[in-house]
């Protein structure tokens, strides 16, 4: 080996300073990105750009998007590029801006820029996730599979899994025990999904390691090298997809296939079907098989399994937020309980799919909650081809992502006065009228918004109103108050579990 000079560690102090000083010009020419395209932006510090949470996250952005938003805010700016790492995203304070990209000009923003790798983690490739082409192939498929009369179809089988669980609480009210609600609710949701989405019965409430429960936990549990795993996907997806890096762990994939392909071996083994989504899926595979785009097996399986990602835990996480705002405000637990009383009354004392839909101030409840608590904290949008932004002379090039940080135009105070405190009354239909119309967004809004919008909410709905018909919850001293967030995730989750006490009514 030659030297440099007739000193090997001064040989080492010369190379690995020419290399600090190459990868600082990398990295300033990088942070030059938005001064040289003349948008407004938030000044970077070397070496995490503007990203602080890179190795106590695993998702690209979470509540540090609620110091973007509220810098930009006071300097003026409609939106403003900042940095992860090296990589630029524009970040979109103006809902008129938000308007232009989830809806008017959509079609310049069609890809969510989550990764996924068909190759290597097949299961990966599912709605969420998928890019234009692909995407718009599978919409196409499954958007008829949440009509209204689907809804119905389902209906009962949510209402019947909502009993297990008021049973559950009854249980631990009369034993005077504190209930960890949150718990109580992703069974409950873990029982819809697993008969909704795979024909079969999970009972969740007879134990806590029902195996689907302990599954909903595997695929959020971030742990050893799974950690790196997913910062390289977040922040470096390219390298992770030439790396083969997967999204899943590999006996989540293997449990999920497995479930799958054995429900549908013995519906048709036995010519059985089932009103439910898996049923559906299986009809919908059928229909395509011998045409030019046919519905795989890959591709059954991973729709399946997002549904009860989906169906897991931002429903668990909708309801949970709602139970602690009605727990610290009884006049408005009174208020719906009221609500539901009346409906029930005008139906013969039973739930229907059509009395659900009545539950108006109900919905007022949620749709506060979900404001102050979206199930997701940011909606991310890639630039599929440039694109020149309203009102102005600047280009957007292809490929940048943009983000839409949900939780702080949630909570800002010029559209929602006083934006911390709890206030059904902002989404009665003259107050919902007066606001701009994309400044409240749980579910996203657009061509790509949250297919299965209208069955979360419906399940919400039952679990909320047959737990409150039952019970007066109050919260136990046992939870640690308030409720603290999360800061580095995407799906919005409380640090602090929230513990009640549950008194039959």
């Amino acid at each position: 080996m030659t030297l440099l000079t007739d000193n090997p560690i001064y040989d080492l102090f010369l190379v690995v300073t020419a290399l600090l000083v190459v990868i600082f010009a990398y990295f300033h020419r990088s942070y030059q990105y938005w001064k040289n395209r003349n948008f407004p932006y938030l000044e970077p510090t070397f070496p995490l750009g503007n990203s602080p949470y890179l190795f106590t996250s695993t998702v690209g952005f979470g509540l540090d998007t609620v110091k973007y938003y509220d810098e930009m805010k006071k300097k003026g700016y409609k939106f403003g590029g900042i940095y992860t790492i090296t990589s630029p995203a524009l970040v979109l304070v103006d809902p008129d801006y938000v308007r232009d990209v989830l809806t008017k000009d959509f079609h310049h923003f069609v890809d969510r820029g989550h990764y996924h790798n068909e190759r290597d983690d097949p299961i990966s490739a599912h709605l969420f996730s998928l890019d234009e082409k692909k995407w718009r192939n599978i919409r196409t498929k499954l958007t008829p599979t949440f009509t209204s009369g689907k809804m119905k179809m389902m209906f009962h089988t949510v209402l019947e899994t909502s009993k297990y669980m008021t049973d559950a609480i009854e249980t631990s009210a009369l034993e005077r025990k504190d209930i960890d609600i949150r718990e109580f609710l992703s069974c409950f949701t873990t029982d819809v999904i697993g008969s909704c989405a795979f024909g079969i019965e999970c009972n969740s409430f007879k134990g806590t390691e029902a195996e689907f429960r302990h599954m909903g936990r595997e695929i959020f549990a971030v742990r050893g090298l799974r950690i790196l795993n997913l910062i390289l996907i977040s922040k470096m997806p390219r390298l992770a997809l030439k790396l083969g890096l997967k999204a899943n762990n590999d006996h989540v994939s293997k449990f999920f296939y497995e479930v799958v392909q054995k429900s549908i071996k013995y519906r048709e083994d036995n010519n059985f079907t089932r009103p439910d989504f898996l049923q559906l899926l299986i009809d919908i595979k059928n229909q395509t098989k011998d045409t030019e785009n046919p519905f795989t097996m890959d591709q059954l399986v991973s729709q399946v399994f997002v549904f009860f990602v989906a169906g897991f835990d931002t429903s668990s996480s909708t309801m949970n937020f709602t139970l602690y705002e009605l727990c610290k405000h009884q006049d408005v637990q009174d208020r719906v309980r009221e609500e539901v009383n009346e409906v029930l009354e005008r139906h013969g004392g039973q739930f229907t799919y059509e009395s659900i839909g009545e539950l108006k101030y109900l919905q007022q409840v949620i749709d506060e909650a979900q404001r102050l608590f979206p199930p997701l904290v940011v909606l991310t949008r890639v630039c599929v081809k440039d694109y020149k932004l309203r009102n102005t002379d600047l280009v957007l090039e292809k490929g940048t992502r943009v983000v839409i940080p949900l939780y702080s135009i949630h909570r800002d105070p010029e559209y929602y006065p006083e934006p911390d405190k709890f206030d059904p009354e902002r989404f009665n239909s003259e107050n919902k009228k007066s606001r701009h119309p994309f400044v409240h967004l749980p579910f996203g809004e657009g061509p790509r918004n949250c297919i299965g919008l209208r069955f979360g909410l419906m399940q919400s709905k039952i679990g909320l109103a047959t737990i409150l018909s039952k019970f007066r919850l109050r919260i136990s001293p046992k939870t640690d108050m308030p409720l603290r967030l999360h800061e580095g995730v995407l799906l919005l989750q409380s640090v602090n579990k929230l513990y009640v006490t549950a008194e039959k009514i």
